[in-house]
């Protein structure tokens, strides 16, 4: 068995360059950095970046932190500064976790040379990956159209297409940064199977780009997928605010008859009102028809505000409160889908009408098939 030395650090972005020499001593080097495209042959080794994720704590609403492996491997020896591109109280890389307790367990599967270990920091990352990807962005583009498929009978589309419109452009940077991700680890993949040897680990490396192109054609399905129900919902609120204009016209049609019908009687009996009948020494007779006139037209307005209203404009509290109800609902419907609760449910028998095979006795010496 081929023994290795793995070092492991967390070093600022403006550290100087650690090397660590084959009797154990550290050697510092300074000098300016460089940007290179990596993998590259640098001081006798190989320089290379590993993407990966810290998970975050779901239990302190803790995001996924995107982490940078960079690493120099030279001969047995392996240098590693760990990156986190963000700030947290916990680092969780569980790919690097599991490679580690590989190591220290020293079983039959334990990488047999430094470059299998790579190939295992390589997988293992690139596996976590692809399954925070799927649960995080991916999975949230289900609950997206969850949502808009639980839209209320009455909802106000105005609001509701404010919220998922929202979500989706939340969800479209995130996809084309996962998208830029998987871009990179490819790259990096097709570049370190130039310089790693053995089979185990080109295996390795192949499965890393093939499962990454199929994430890539995930990915793009996702996008397609949050395209389309945003078409939808604009064609819904299309629909919906062309039914609340036709609502809206036929109101206006009727009370526009009713204000027609005043100014027809305002027109006949307005100007010369002591020629209603009955009217005649009346001195009153005109204010009497004015109050008259100014209380249907009162009546008219508040028929109007009963039946069409003044509504307010959707602000943001409503629009807060909605996305926690829609929130609540996709967290009931992971829980009965994670708990792999009963999806159809029947109608039970006794709710139902009674058949001829109900009427039989228990006792009958036959079944009767209906």
């Amino acid at each position: 068995m081929t023994h290795a030395a793995v070092l492991h650090c967390r070093i600022l972005p403006s550290s100087p360059f650690s090397h660590i020499s084959s009797s154990g001593s550290f050697q510092v080097l300074n000098f300016k950095p460089i940007h290179v495209l990596v993998p590259v042959r640098v001081a006798g080794g190989l320089l290379f970046e590993l993407l990966g994720q810290s998970a975050g704590d779901p239990f302190v609403d803790e995001d996924d932190i995107p982490i940078v492996l960079r690493s120099w491997q030279a001969q047995k020896f392996l240098v590693t500064a760990l990156h986190v591109k963000g700030s947290t109280s916990n680092i969780n890389v569980l790919g690097i976790a599991e490679v580690q307790e590989i190591l220290a367990a020293g079983s039959t599967n334990i990488p047999l040379s430094i470059h299998e270990i790579v190939a295992h920091l390589a997988s293992r990352l690139a596996r976590w990956d692809n399954r925070l990807f799927r649960k995080s962005i991916f999975g949230a583009a289900d609950e997206v159209e969850l949502m808009f498929m639980n839209r209320r009978t009455h909802e106000d589309m105005h609001m509701f297409s404010i919220l998922l419109n929202q979500e989706i452009r939340r969800l479209s940077t995130q996809v084309i940064r996962v998208k830029w991700s998987l871009h990179a680890r490819e790259e990096i993949v097709v570049e370190l199977l130039q310089h790693l040897r053995g089979n185990a680990a080109r295996a390795l490396l192949e499965g890393i780009r093939k499962s990454s192109r199929e994430m890539i054609e995930e990915q793009e399905a996702v996008r397609g997928r949050l395209f389309t129900i945003q078409d939808v919902m604009q064609s819904t609120v299309r629909s919906w605010l062309q039914d609340k204009s036709l609502t809206v016209t036929h109101n206006l049609g009727v009370f526009g008859g009713c204000g027609l019908v005043l100014s027809i009687i305002t027109g006949l009996f307005g100007i010369n009102v002591d020629g209603i009948p009955g009217a005649e020494g009346s001195p009153f007779a005109f204010t009497l028809f004015s109050f008259l006139l100014f209380l249907v037209g009162a009546a008219l307005s508040g028929i109007g505000l009963l039946y069409l209203g003044l509504k307010n404009p959707s602000i943001e509290d409503d629009v807060e409160v909605r996305k926690l109800e829609l929130q609540e609902l996709v967290r009931m419907f992971q829980q009965d889908a994670e708990s792999h609760a009963q999806v159809r449910k029947t109608v039970p028998r006794t709710s139902l009408p009674p058949t001829a095979a109900d009427r039989l006795p228990n006792s009958a010496g036959y079944v009767l098939i209906s």
